[in-house]
């Protein structure tokens, strides 16, 4: 169960959101996505209701349309969920994206709707299983493999990503296992990369998982890939190369 006053507003879906009736552009809808799939929490609300589903043992409300299809609301603050009406003892929980589409997958629901008494937006069960391999996929772990007379050039970026190495710098900070990272550019026969090198103690899928979801908002259209120093290669291509991330002793 989540404090209510704790929960998060999530003001910048809110305001996107505001905007759907006057912009219907996909550019406006990518946003909305980016928020819900992969960055806001919700809020939803548990009680005994004659119309239930179960998760786990939690039993949480859910919506019947005129055209007797079945929705999991979810709700980005408080604000929103008082408009469903709040008796005095009401229990919440806080959910992401992924908490959701395990829900309705594994349940008889057609959907998601976010905010249904305010500025809602629907997500049906087919768009979920999409979406949920969209973000599959673009949290999936790009570890290059090097194969043997490769024509691949190394270089130092002639123009760096500052704020993809400024939210890099930041998540080895706050993983504290990385002791050095190194950024340079990669030429293939095939296209063009980041490489990123790192040194580092733990575990290797959950150090770059962590690093590749700090890194995806700044790449665009340039892949990120990812090396352990302690291979051959990666430790000859930072040989004369300075490191832009160093921990702190």
């Amino acid at each position: 169960m989540t404090d209510m006053n704790k929960t998060n507003e999530n003001e910048r879906l809110k305001k996107l959101l505001k905007k759907i009736d006057e912009d219907n552009s996909p550019e406006l809808d990518n946003e909305i996505l980016e928020e819900i799939i992969m960055k806001v929490n919700f809020l939803s609300y548990i009680n005994s209701n004659e119309l239930e589903s179960t998760f786990g043992n939690i039993n949480f409300n859910v919506l019947k349309t005129d055209d007797n299809k079945t929705y999991l609301p979810a709700f980005t603050d408080l604000e929103e969920l008082s408009k469903w009406g709040i008796p005095e003892k009401m229990n919440t929980i806080t959910l992401n994206f992924d908490d959701y589409v395990e829900i309705i997958l594994d349940n008889n629901i057609d959907g998601l709707v976010i905010n249904p008494f305010g500025d809602y937006y629907i997500i049906p069960k087919e768009g979920l299983k999409d979406l949920k391999e969209m973000k599959k996929e673009r949290l999936k772990v790009n570890e290059i493999k090097i194969e043997s007379n490769s024509k691949i050039l190394i270089s130092e970026p002639k123009h760096y990503p500052t704020m993809m190495m400024e939210a890099i710098t930041n998540c080895c900070d706050d993983l504290g296992n990385i002791n050095k990272a190194w950024l340079l550019e990669m030429m293939t026969e095939k296209d063009k990369s980041w490489l990123l090198v790192l040194d580092f103690e733990g575990d290797k899928n959950y150090t770059f998982s962590k690093i590749s979801q700090a890194a995806r908002n700044y790449l665009g259209n340039i892949y990120l890939d990812m090396l352990p120093y302690e291979d051959d290669f990666a430790r000859n291509s930072v040989q004369n190369h300075k490191a832009f991330y160093t921990k702190n002793k």
